[in-house]
């Protein structure tokens, strides 16, 4: 995680893409999810979700939830 270069959302993507490559859950895949809140945000600094990503009933939620965070990343760019 530390070593991981980029946002704090890419090194948590990476931490769940290297927990599913050591084994896993034992009880297998289901869903997976990304949350990160902006610092100052909620009531007065409006919307505090910066990123908000959830993949639910998949085969490889993981590996989705990778492709949702790239096309994520390039609207993000493209704004």
């Amino acid at each position: 995680f530390e070593t991981t270069q980029g946002s704090l959302a890419d090194k948590l993507m990476a931490a769940l893409e290297a927990g599913q490559a050591a084994g896993g859950d034992r009880r297998g895949q289901q869903s997976a999810a990304l949350l990160v809140v902006r610092k100052g945000g909620g009531i007065g600094g409006h919307n505090d979700r910066y990123v908000d990503l959830r993949v639910d009933d998949h085969a490889e939620p993981i590996k989705e939830l990778r492709r949702i965070y790239e096309v994520w990343r390039k609207w993000r760019r493209a704004r």
